[in-house]
Parts: C-alpha cells; sequence; structure tokens
C-alpha cells in the first residue's frame, strides 16, 4: 500500500493485492487507486475493464482487498492460470 503526502494525510494512493508465482515472480491481479484522478478498483483479470468509481478511503480500499483477495486470485488463475 502507498499514499501520498502520507498516511494521515491522503490525496493519493494506491492498495494492491500481489500473487507469488512459483517463479519468484509478483503479479498484480487487483488494485484500488485515485490514479485518473478519482478512486476506482482495477480488477487485473478483466481485460479492457473500465474504470468506474468506489466512494473508498484507502482503509476500506485495504479492508475489501484484505477480505477478497482468494476470489481475485481465482479469477486471475481462471483466466490466466497462475
Amino acid at each position: 500500500m502507498s499514499a501520498s503526502p502520507s498516511l494521515d494525510d491522503v490525496e493519493a494512493f494506491a492498495v494492491t493485492v500481489y500473487y507469488s508465482l512459483s517463479t519468484r515472480e509478483n503479479v498484480e491481479i487487483a488494485r484500488v487507486d485515485t490514479a485518473h484522478g478519482f478512486t476506482h478498483f482495477d480488477r487485473l483479470y478483466r481485460r479492457d475493464q473500465p474504470k468506474e468509481p468506489v466512494e473508498w478511503d484507502w482503509q476500506k480500499a485495504e479492508e475489501e482487498l484484505r477480505e477478497n483477495w482468494r476470489r481475485y486470485a481465482k479469477s486471475y488463475d481462471d483466466a490466466y492460470g497462475l
């Protein structure tokens, strides 16, 4: 997770779920960030996904990704194989 300028005064943030492959490569599978001028959820297992806004702060984004990472990993695996 990263935030700018700090976690106490967030203007921009990114929370990312990585999956570690057997090759020791880390693959991003899901991300919530404030790129493109608004907070949105990137499901990186879906090609050509539109950037749909979510009303989450960094804490809610971290909670969502932490609670559901297995589902995102399975969806990535179904789409690309891990």
